[in-house]
């Protein structure tokens, strides 16, 4: 028990560390571009290897953590991650900086999923959601981290030294955790256990009862609506909607889009503390978080000239704070199955979280263009598209009402 805050503080700063290299490219965008001679095209491309190579190793990611453990699985991946932040930082093309963006996206695939597969076996189930909420906040700090104070490390000691800087603390926590974790005995223990009570442990029939459940594919459902309409506003179109149709400049836009990561890293622990200890229910604190955040985008969608600065971070602060509730829907899954495939669970709905986010942010983009393209007025065309939002989310809230309810002892 002694070991438990500092290997919490371990797993949220590697976790940090992925959130700020997943947002690291936007404020070096020039310096790469100058150093690398990139253009338009070969930058976004480098802004995306990260995110494919991460969405994809989600989907092994969840069967190596449950059938290795955390403890060598979070250690070699963290170093793989250092690795590729080196590989970047000495990179003098475009094609070195992809295959160093690659192996950090592969790197902090285990971040997220491999916290949350040693928070099931090591702390208690209910203080799991209050601590899968701080990690999330955790998260939003590393986002936070590579806004403004990357830019200034970045001006004062070059964007190379600042991802050496960051390598070398990547392997440091990697090699922290190793040694914090204990033996491997110690690391497994409860999920010994657990394959004992539910019978030997064979992964292709736990595969086939999780894709065979009903109540996954609803949780997947939701989970890729909730982040993919989240981070399509939070990300892209919500900037773009206040300097094109309302005025705002970019500054004062930043200014307001920064209310929604402040709300979202504040409703994941706060939804995860009032679950454990209020409403035992998941399932319910989802509906009630979720279904909040669906009226919002009503709202959202229904008030587009009441242009007040305070009327709009109001209004995006509380979009973000309930949309939090979601990261409950981790929880929820892991209830559903026994520990020894906690992780696997986890990770595909990880995998189905970041797929919204590939999927919808541009599709919206194809429905505006396409409303602007057909002589629809740029403001109704927002509008639509918030619609859609708005109706995606009610939908899948729906399907998701009537799922199966975790058990929070199902350990």
């Amino acid at each position: 028990m002694k070991k438990t805050v500092p290997i919490f503080l371990t797993l949220a700063s590697l976790f940090c560390l992925s959130m700020f290299y997943r947002s690291s490219n936007a404020v070096i965008a020039l310096d790469l571009i100058r150093d690398l001679h990139l253009n338009a095209e070969t930058i976004g491309f480098l802004g995306g290897a990260f995110f494919y190579s991460f969405s994809l190793l989600q989907i092994p990611m969840g069967l190596l953590l449950d059938r290795i453990g955390p403890k060598i699985i979070m250690s070699c991946f963290a170093l793989i991650g250092a690795l590729g932040s080196f590989l970047f930082a000495f990179s003098n093309s475009f094609y070195g900086a992809l295959v160093g963006r690659v192996f950090i996206g592969i790197g902090m695939a285990a971040m997220l999923m491999g916290s949350l597969k040693v928070l099931t076996l090591r702390f208690k189930p209910e203080r799991f959601a209050t601590l899968a909420g701080l990690m999330i906040t955790a998260g939003a700090i590393g986002s936070l981290l590579s806004a403004s104070p990357l830019a200034f490390f970045s001006s004062f000691l070059g964007w190379r030294v600042t991802f050496i800087i960051t390598g070398v603390i990547t392997v440091f926590l990697g090699i922290i955790l190793f040694f914090l974790l204990g033996g491997r005995r110690d690391e497994v223990e409860r999920q010994t256990e657990d394959n004992i009570k539910n019978g030997q442990f064979k992964t292709k029939d736990y595969i086939r009862a999780i894709l065979t459940s009903h109540a996954f594919w609803q949780i997947c459902t939701m989970a890729f609506f909730r982040y993919g309409t989240f981070i399509s506003l939070q990300g892209l179109w919500l900037g773009v909607y206040l300097m094109t149709t309302q005025g705002y400049t970019s500054l004062q836009a930043g200014n307001l889009l920064i209310l929604l990561a402040i709300g979202n890293a504040l409703g994941a622990p706060v939804s995860g503390r009032i679950s454990d200890k209020l409403i035992p229910s998941r399932k319910k604190m989802v509906l009630i978080g979720l279904g909040t955040y669906t009226l919002l985008l009503l709202v959202l969608t229904l008030t587009p000239d009441l242009r007040h600065p305070l009327w709009y971070g109001t209004l995006y602060f509380f979009i973000g704070f309930f949309n939090g509730f979601g990261t409950l829907l981790y929880s929820h899954v892991k209830e559903l199955f026994p520990t020894s495939v906690s992780a696997t669970t986890m990770a595909w709905v990880n995998f189905f979280t970041m797929a919204g986010g590939a999927t919808i942010m541009p599709l919206m983009g194809k429905i505006i263009e396409s409303l602007s393209e057909a002589g629809v007025k740029p403001v109704l065309g927002y509008q639509i598209t918030f619609l859609i939002c708005f109706l995606s989310m009610t939908a899948s809230l729906i399907y998701y009402a009537f799922s199966k309810t975790g058990n929070k002892n199902n350990y």
